[in-house]
């Protein structure tokens, strides 16, 4: 098979009547090339079919404008959001990303840093729940000077930006909504104990009920791995253990949809005899049996914001202050059928 020669960079300038200088500058978004000169050599390179070899250029600019994505569960609804989002940003901004899953095994994220870095990548997002003495290794490349921005990783610190959801605050949504339903008798299903997320939103969500003069006694908290089976058996155990409610607050939709699942079985319609409130808003929450009221984190946004402010950092831009800051981005409430108002 006869291989198809490749358009050189000299090749564009002969035929555009410019230096190979100048078809450089246009390629690298340089301002000082005349409108009418970049027109006419991008229409000639569009034209002739040329494509600028990457790892020259590279090489030329000691630029990759590439991120490395390091998460910790490709299946993970939360987490594949925040990648769509921030592998959207970084294209628009022309960036690519790399991507590496340690599929919740902390032991790969050292590998991973090591093999993106070699790789040349100009900056980092790490998108995973945590605040492990793991870390040390991150915090090693901060401290290293390069950039590094995080989703739903907290340093104690504030070595770097993190780019979260305002669990609190969504914590707060679901029982003022529940309160102004008339609900009186709570349980909650949280997600691991150990992730500053589900710490959160216990204590919005306990902050609210106390200054309604109510409080949730430890017999009616428990901890799920944020699984559908986990949903199940906690409902399950709270119902056989005979712990009466008439409000269940899930912090996630795939537990709340197993605790639905356990009620049903029971001969328990939802809402009529237990309203149930959930926290992410996955697609199946709009389709569950009833469909499920939830508090809907803006997942895609968490994803782009961190990108966007790690590109600025990389290109020196003004978030270089908002290194050792946090970003909260708001949930809102979207209101479904499983939960009942007893006021009416």
């Amino acid at each position: 098979m006869t291989r198809t020669k490749r358009i050189t960079i000299q090749q564009v300038a002969d035929e555009a009547g410019v230096s190979v200088q100048t078809v450089s500058r246009v390629l690298n978004n340089r301002s000082d090339v005349a409108i009418e000169t970049r027109k006419r050599i991008n229409e000639i390179m569009l034209e002739l079919g040329y494509r600028p070899n990457a790892m020259a250029r590279s090489l030329a600019s000691q630029r990759t404008r590439t991120l490395g994505l390091i998460t910790e569960d490709f299946t993970d609804f939360f987490f594949t959001q925040v990648i769509a989002g921030a592998v959207n940003e970084a294209r628009e901004q022309g960036y690519l990303i790399m991507l590496g899953s340690t599929e919740r095994n902390l032991q790969d994220e050292p590998e991973y840093i090591r093999l993106l870095s070699e790789r040349h990548v100009e900056g980092f997002l790490f998108s995973r729940h945590s605040t492990e003495s793991e870390s040390m290794y991150i915090v090693d490349l901060i401290r290293k000077g390069v950039p590094v921005v995080t989703t739903a990783y907290h340093f104690l610190d504030h070595l770097c930006t993190v780019v979260d959801v305002d669990n609190y605050s969504g914590g707060r949504l679901a029982a003022h909504y529940l309160i102004e339903g008339g609900h009186k008798q709570f349980a909650m299903i949280c997600g691991p104990s150990r992730w500053k997320a589900v710490n959160d939103r216990s204590e919005g969500f306990n902050q609210e009920l106390k200054w309604k003069g109510i409080i949730i006694g430890s017999e009616f908290v428990r901890e799920g791995d944020w699984s559908y089976v986990s949903g199940y058996q906690a409902a399950k155990q709270l119902m056989m253990e005979g712990k009466t409610f008439s409000a269940l607050f899930v912090h996630n939709d795939q537990t709340a949809i197993g605790a639905m699942r356990a009620l049903s079985e029971a001969g328990l319609q939802v809402p009529e005899d237990g309203s149930v409130i959930g926290f992410d808003d996955i697609p199946a929450a709009a389709y569950s049996d009833p469909p499920l009221t939830t508090i809907r984190q803006p997942m895609r946004e968490v994803g782009a914001v961190a990108a966007r402010l790690l590109i600025q950092v990389i290109e020196g831009g003004e978030s270089k202050e908002c290194l050792d800051g946090e970003v909260l981005l708001q949930p809102e409430l979207v209101r479904r059928a499983s939960c009942m108002n007893h006021d009416i």
